[in-house]
C-alpha cells in the first residue's frame, strides 16, 4: 500500500473490537490501532492521536454513526481523515445519510477483514472515493430501481404533506404557515396532481407508503 496508517475504532462492543484490533494489527502498513467505547474520548484524542482511518459502528448508546461523522468532519476533511461505517445497518437511508455527511465507505460487519483492508486501500487512494460492502450493493441496486417510481417533492410541498398528514384542516396550515386559504388550496391540488390521487385519506397512505411521511412521527 505505500502507506503507514493509524487507525482507530470506536465501538460499544469491546470484544469485537478488540478482535478487529487483532486482525488490523497483522498488517505491516498499519502502525497503531486505537479502540474507543466513549466518543467524548475519541473526540478529545482526534488531534493528541491523529488516525487516518476512523472505523465507527453506526448504533451506539449515546451517540450515533451518523453523529460521529459529523463531528469529526467539523474539523477533518476527507484528505485529512477517512472514515469507515462497520455496522450490522443495513438501512438504505441511513447508509445514503452516512456518505452524505462524509464517510468514505460503509461495510456491514459481517465482512471479511480482507474487503475492510480492500476498503482502506480503496478510499487511500482519492479523497472522493467511496466503498460500499459488497452485502450492501443489492440492497442499494434495489432501492435506486424503486426510487425511479418515487415522487420528488419540494420543501414547501413535503411541509404541506406533513401538515396534511397530521390530521390539520386547511384553516389551520393557512394559519402555521401564514398562507391565505386560497394558497393553501392551490398547493394541495398541485400536491395531489402530483402524488396522483384525488383524495386526501389516499394522500395520506401513498405518502406512508413512500416512506414521505412516518405515523411515529405525530406528537
Amino acid at each position: 500500500m505505500g502507506l503507514v496508517m493509524n487507525i482507530s475504532i470506536i465501538d460499544d462492543h469491546k470484544i469485537l473490537s478488540e478482535l478487529l484490533k487483532l486482525s488490523l494489527s497483522e498488517f505491516d502498513f498499519i502502525k497503531s490501532v486505537n479502540l474507543y467505547s466513549e466518543p467524548e474520548k475519541l473526540f478529545a484524542h482526534l488531534d493528541i492521536f491523529p488516525p487516518d482511518i476512523l472505523i465507527t459502528d453506526m448504533l451506539m448508546p449515546d451517540i450515533t454513526g451518523i453523529d460521529i461523522i459529523k463531528a469529526c468532519r467539523k474539523t477533518k476533511s476527507k484528505s485529512n481523515l477517512k472514515i469507515i461505517v462497520l455496522s450490522t445497518v443495513k438501512d438504505v437511508n441511513l447508509i445514503k445519510n452516512s456518505f452524505g455527511e462524509g464517510a468514505n465507505a460503509y461495510l456491514c460487519k459481517d465482512a471479511s477483514v480482507a474487503e475492510l483492508i480492500d476498503a482502506i486501500n480503496t478510499i487511500s487512494k482519492d479523497e472522493n472515493a467511496i466503498y460500499v460492502g459488497e452485502s450492501l450493493k443489492n440492497i442499494l441496486v434495489e432501492f435506486q430501481l424503486f426510487e425511479k417510481g418515487k415522487v420528488h417533492l419540494s420543501p414547501r410541498e413535503k411541509e404541506l404533506l406533513s401538515h396534511v398528514c397530521q390530521g390539520e384542516t386547511v384553516k389551520e396550515i393557512a394559519d402555521k404557515l401564514d398562507l391565505s386559504i386560497n394558497t393553501i388550496q392551490s398547493y394541495m391540488k398541485q400536491l395531489m396532481r402530483k402524488m396522483q390521487v384525488n383524495r386526501t385519506p389516499d394522500l395520506i397512505l401513498k405518502a406512508i407508503k413512500q416512506g414521505l411521511f412516518f405515523p411515529n412521527q405525530i406528537h
